[in-house]
């Protein structure tokens, strides 16, 4: 049987280690930047670790799903997210504590606008995604609609609707940790 090369390996990389991350071609990260192009984008990529400059993969835990569809033959190997439309439905920030490097400890401030702060890097062929979703959604709670029914809440339109929903705005935030060799002060 013959030899794989590593480019043929069956391996599917799930995530990384402390001192796993690029060196030359990694993007430096300046923790506690007052803008996004200042602090430099947070690179998670499997496929190329000259890039990365955190431990840990992009998805974090959901890491494991893409490996497993990788290994069905459901997904590419070196499969690409396609960054289109994923602006986040609310925006927030900047908030002063994003530029204090004492205070972010494991959050990308910039990960629900990585489309937009980092299409540069991403136009250069790095493999940025976010890290941060941020959507809208209606919640249907039992105990709501019954506050409503019994008039102990009251529809106001905007963030409790007649028919009992609330509004809400969702995130969903991946971790980051990235290492000292990739900051720079």
């Amino acid at each position: 049987m013959p030899t794989e090369t590593p480019t043929q390996s069956k391996h599917i990389r799930l995530t990384s280690h402390p001192g796993q991350q690029g060196t030359s071609g990694a993007p430096v990260i300046r923790w506690g930047a007052a803008s996004a192009a200042e602090r430099g984008p947070v690179v998670g990529t499997t496929a190329n670790r000259s890039q990365r400059n955190v431990i840990g993969t992009h998805s974090g835990s959901y890491g494991v799903y893409r490996a497993l569809a990788v290994a069905a033959g459901n997904l590419e190997k070196g499969h690409r997210a396609d960054l289109t439309d994923t602006s986040p439905t609310h925006r927030f920030g900047p908030y002063p504590a994003w530029h204090d490097a004492s205070k972010i400890v494991s959050i990308d401030p910039w990960g629900a606008l990585v489309a937009e702060v980092f299409a540069d890097y991403i136009e250069r062929g790095y493999d940025i995604r976010p890290t941060i979703a941020v959507t809208q959604a209606h919640v249907h709670l039992p105990e709501i609609r019954q506050a409503v029914a019994f008039q102990r809440l009251h529809a106001d339109g905007q963030v409790l609707l007649d028919d009992g929903s609330a509004v809400v705005t969702k995130a969903a935030i991946e971790p980051v940790w990235i290492t000292m060799n990739s900051v720079q002060p």
